[in-house]
């Protein structure tokens, strides 16, 4: 079963338990078990979990919002400029990414837009960091427009969470009749202040990222010319070799100095021509000789690997033929020929994973060590060797995320913010202008642009979806 059919069983099978416990709690308690619910704002549709409150009202209390009126005014308008800006800008985008899609191999049209789904394009490991950023970044971006509202004299109704199908998100419920009353630009500051937010928290998270090195360091973490192993997942081959704490310097004689290099080097082991040998002469040969014959095909050994030479191949001992002198060809090797490893299962690596040079074998996959094995580009005698990575994957989701929210939202397209965007921007510009326009024109006008750039993120999407499909089916 491909990853895309295992992810659509598992997120069917968790809205059927859902609504199934929901509808026997239903006939069970009846309107007790409704009252509850209703009670607590809780809502439970068709693959949809919502949860309203007016709890945080009080945080945008008229005191808050008049004592700082002038600053959170003047925050607002620079969102405003800001959001004209991104949404012309994402048509712009979106345009180029979907010429680009097609100028370029389908490989690398999915570089540009890529849907992020958990558990296809998305390791497992990352679903919870993800999501939990992008819950953050829709609270951000919607307490931008709570903020943006209560500035300009419309109420908040109230605010609340959801979770549509595995994606969770946040809304606030405004006063539309008191929105109407505002005039142009005061309702352009509300509909940018989501965008506008979320381009801050981008930038916010950006500085932290790229400063985080210096902060590390007086945090008491050092970084060396290695990895640091923070975590092996149980069903890593190397599960019993490697270990928390453990610094890994080399993958065969690619060394490794950060995570990207680690990635790199890895990535380098499926190109064969790569692959180095090492130099065995005669003498020495009978000594590293198996008494297996793992050359044959379904003969395997715990210590042995085949290799091939131009003298054939040889069942030899995988570690102290390791420990010769690498070579690429025979030319290479002062005495004896060059062996390369020749195995069915996969690519032979050696992990140099200590100051004495201890090692660590694996046959297989380079991709299930990346998978398997955390790391970190720092390490703590005194604190938690994976708040490093926690901080660094953190930012680095809050800048992806933050910005393409900004940058999606900004699209004058259908239900999104740069619908109500255009129409205020529209509304502000031709009454500044001093020309006298219809409503019916100006509607007009807002509504074509909206309708070319609704098919424009539409075309992108479908794109992208289907190349995710096509990579992972």
């Amino acid at each position: 079963m491909s990853q895309i059919l295992q992810l659509v069983f598992r997120v069917s099978l968790f809205w059927f338990l859902v609504n199934l416990i929901h509808i026997l709690l239903t006939k069970l308690l009846g309107e007790k078990y409704n009252f509850y619910l209703s009670r607590n704002g809780v809502f439970i549709k068709f693959v949809q979990l919502q949860w309203h409150t007016k709890r945080f009202n009080s945080a945008l209390s008229e005191g808050f919002v008049r004592r700082y009126s002038s600053k959170i005014a003047l925050w607002f308008t620079c969102g405003a400029y800001f959001g004209i800006i991104a949404m012309f800008s994402s048509i712009l985008i979106l345009m180029y990414t979907f010429i680009y899609s097609f100028v370029q191999e389908s490989e690398d049209s999915s570089k540009i837009l890529t849907p992020v789904v958990p558990g296809v394009n998305l390791p497992n490991s990352q679903v919870i960091p993800y999501l939990l950023t992008l819950l953050v970044s829709g609270i951000f971006h919607e307490y931008g427009h709570a903020l943006a509202a209560a500035r300009e004299g419309v109420s908040l109704y109230g605010a609340g969470l959801f979770m549509f199908l595995i994606y969770p998100a946040a809304f606030v419920d405004l006063n539309t009749e008191a929105l109407k009353q505002c005039d142009a630009f005061q309702r352009l500051r509300i509909f940018c202040a989501g965008v506008w937010h979320n381009c801050i928290m981008m930038v916010g998270a950006y500085v932290i990222w790229t400063s985080l090195p210096f902060t590390l360091f007086f945090m008491g973490y050092t970084k060396e010319y290695a990895v640091t192993v923070t975590a092996v997942e149980p069903g890593s081959a190397l599960f019993n070799q490697v270990y928390t704490g453990t610094k890994i310097y080399s993958i065969n004689d690619c060394p490794v100095i950060d995570k990207v290099s680690w990635g790199q080097c890895l990535f380098k082991m499926y190109d064969k021509s790569e692959v180095k040998g090492n130099c065995v002469d005669d003498p020495i040969l009978s000594d590293l000789k198996s008494n297996t014959d793992c050359c044959e095909e379904g003969v395997t050994s715990p210590k042995s690997v085949c290799f091939n030479s131009t003298a054939g191949t040889q069942c030899l001992h995988a570690r102290r033929v390791l420990d010769q002198l690498n070579c690429s060809t025979d030319t290479d090797c002062n005495i004896g020929d060059c062996y390369r490893p020749h195995t069915s299962e996969g690519y032979l690596l050696q992990l140099i994973h200590s100051s004495s040079d201890d090692k660590a074998l694996f046959i297989g996959d380079p991709s299930h060590l990346y998978y398997t094995i955390h790391l970190s580009d720092y390490s703590s005698k005194w604190f938690w060797s994976q708040l490093p990575n926690c901080i660094e994957i953190f930012m680095i989701y809050i800048v992806s995320l933050s910005g393409a929210l900004a940058i999606f939202n900004a699209v004058p397209a259908f239900y999104l913010d740069g619908q109500h965007m255009l129409d205020a921007f529209l509304e502000f510009v031709i009454g500044q202008s001093g020309y006298r326009l219809s409503s019916d024109f100006i509607s007009n006008v807002s509504f074509v642009i909206q309708l070319f750039s609704t098919a424009l993120v539409a075309v992108n999407v479908i794109n992208a979806l289907v190349s995710v499909c096509v990579m992972y089916s």
